[in-house]
């Protein structure tokens, strides 16, 4: 029969194999994330408590698998810092390595999730309200003049407010298809891109290559410098990599892009561009609660 010290000594034991278990489950399969806006919007909302699946690249090694449509965390590109002290976004894997993507209306080929987008919208009978908004959530926006709403806004939002009156009208705020815009990425004035329509842009693939020429450096030359570490002059059309001339170049790593759920609030690739691979962290896959308002509709959510 056991004594009082041997029992003391084994429940702290289990109290110290406990904490130790659950501290690798943290540092090795699973981490926190906090959603900090609503960029993600309304797949993932502000203050949302994620499940980010670290084991996926981790000690046990990197056996992130992104597919079209994952919702990821990864370092951000533009951040000055060491890669490790970056800081970390969470986004939606719309463009895989080799792919070329274009953006029209806001929106692309493979997106088949639900979408945030600006409304203009038309209230003739001033059926709209801010009691009716806080009641479904609409958080972006406001009122505008003549009876007039700028809003941002769900599918399902969308719903809601057209069943209130059969006079409201609602149109996507998209930006002239004719006026890029120097936001956007590579913010080069002869390249017409806005946040609305983009593209066609090739994400670049290990291994496969590009022709050099004044309208592909300044979206691939980021790449050739800052993420693969070379040197690189450009004299009228003439391209020095490395101090050899050069008329192609070969990436090195695989490239992704990134975009947020919430198209008109978010900054994402289409802002600074390609996210290389060794910035990659996980996957997220569930919601466990959200911080700011606790709701069962947050409640163990799974991301899809």
């Amino acid at each position: 029969m056991a004594t009082e010290k041997e029992e003391e000594f084994m429940s702290l034991k289990k109290i110290v194999i406990i904490t130790l278990i659950a501290f690798a489950i943290k540092l090795w399969v699973f981490k926190p994330f906090i959603i900090p806006s609503s960029s993600m919007d309304s797949t993932l909302i502000q203050g949302d408590y994620l499940i980010v699946n670290s084991w996926e690249n981790s000690l046990f090694g990197n056996h992130l698998d992104l597919e079209c449509g994952d919702v990821v965390t990864f370092r951000y590109p533009l951040d000055p810092a060491d890669l490790n002290d970056k800081m970390v976004f969470a986004k939606r894997c719309i463009g895989l390595p080799g792919d070329t993507i274009t953006i029209y209306e806001s929106m692309t080929s493979t997106d088949n999730k639900s979408l945030n987008f600006d409304f203009l919208i038309s209230d003739p009978k001033s059926a709209i309200n801010w009691d009716i908004l806080s009641e479904i959530n609409v958080h972006l926006g406001g009122r505008t003049i003549n009876n007039s709403w700028l809003l941002n806004l769900s599918p399902s939002q969308i719903e809601h407010l057209e069943k209130l009156d059969s006079e409201i009208i609602l149109t996507k705020h998209l930006e002239d298809i004719n006026m890029g815009n120097l936001s956007i990425f590579p913010s080069d004035t002869l390249i017409k891109w806005n946040r609305d329509y983009y593209g066609p842009i090739y994400i670049p693939k290990s291994g496969e290559s590009i022709e050099l020429n004044l309208s592909s450096i300044n979206i691939y030359k980021k790449i050739i410098t800052t993420y693969e570490g070379h040197t690189l002059s450009v004299v009228g059309s003439v391209f020095t990599i490395d101090g050899n001339l050069s008329s192609n170049y070969t990436f090195e790593q695989n490239y992704y892009f990134m975009l947020g759920d919430n198209r008109h609030h978010s900054q994402d690739s289409r802002h600074w561009g390609f996210v290389p691979e060794d910035h990659l962290l996980a996957t997220c896959s569930m919601v466990l609660f959200n911080i700011e308002n606790f709701s069962t509709d947050r409640l163990l959510k799974r991301i899809k």
